[in-house]
């Protein structure tokens, strides 16, 4: 009798047996066994975690189930909350967490990524309202933001352990005015520029007509001295040149008339439009027909 069937069957039937006997976890997973659907435990009562690596199961009967050891996220829906100057806003949050304990996340969760979402969602939710309930807008914004979201995530991470969820990492990704509201707020906003942008007009007008003011006064004062000055110095131009024709008189009274009546010539023929009306043999010309005079 050929047993050649036989033995390739009972070698196939093993290889089978003993595939379904093993299971894989992988670098970022942690694994359990249901045996009956119920989670196998250890002598304590608490869920048997597999750590990466090779393991055995019972064929047939054990199921095996993975849970992703990775940081995850959650970026749930933009909320709608009301501060504590009563203003709508929009708060947009995420997010960072990661299963600590295993056995209590899958006994609490059933080893669900979208539960244990679902769960941090409310928790997030109602710390976020809490907080932002008790600030202004100015606090949200400016004062205190960073306070803002240690807070809300020191209250999330004391909820989350009975769930064997770490919170890593909580951050406000958006804050917004509701589309009903944010027309209104944005005019605010620009009749308030508008407002203080013209107080600063007015200010610089001011201090610009104070400036000229000042510019002017002083203006007046360096010209009065200038024209103070300048009397001064042909005061005493004048006083040297009548000392200069007093001592020439006295030394050449001849001569001297001869300057005088040069100046008294320059002095009438400035303008080439200048007439005089002038008897020819006037006192006056006698320089222009005699240099001596005669």
């Amino acid at each position: 009798m050929n047993r050649s069937p036989i033995i390739i069957f009972l070698t196939v039937a093993l290889l089978f047996i003993v595939s379904q006997s093993m299971f894989i976890v992988k670098q970022q997973q942690k694994g359990f066994i249901l045996r009956f659907s119920q989670v196998l435990k250890d002598s304590a009562g608490k869920p048997v975690v597999n750590n990466p690596g090779l393991h055995f199961k019972m064929p047939f009967i054990d199921t095996v189930k993975k849970l992703d050891s990775r940081i995850q996220t959650f970026d749930g829906r933009a909320d709608r909350i009301t501060t504590s100057d009563k203003t709508d806003l929009i708060v947009d949050t995420y997010v960072k967490w990661r299963v600590k304990d295993f056995g209590q996340f899958y006994l609490r969760t059933q080893g669900s990524i979208q539960r244990a979402n679902g769960f941090i969602d409310r928790f997030v939710d109602a710390s976020t309202r809490a907080q932002f309930g008790t600030r202004n807008i100015e606090q949200l914004i400016y004062q205190d933001r960073d306070e803002t979201i240690q807070a809300i995530m020191a209250e999330v991470a004391q909820k989350t352990p009975e769930f064997g969820i770490e919170v890593v990492d909580i951050q406000v990704k958006k804050v917004n005015y509701p589309d009903e509201i944010r027309e209104k707020v944005f005019q605010e906003m620009i009749s308030e520029r508008k407002e203080f942008a013209n107080a600063n007009r007015a200010e610089g007008s001011k201090e610009a007509e104070k400036i000229r003011a000042d510019t002017d006064a002083k203006q007046k004062i360096i010209i009065a001295e200038a024209d103070r000055t300048s009397r001064e110095i042909r005061g005493q131009a004048d006083a040297e040149a009548a000392k200069i024709y007093a001592e020439t008189y006295n030394k050449n009274p001849e001569f001297y008339a001869f300057l005088r009546s040069l100046d008294a010539y320059k002095a009438s023929f400035q303008d080439s439009g200048d007439v005089m009306v002038i008897k020819p043999d006037s006192e006056f010309f006698k320089y222009f027909k005699d240099a001596k005079g005669k």
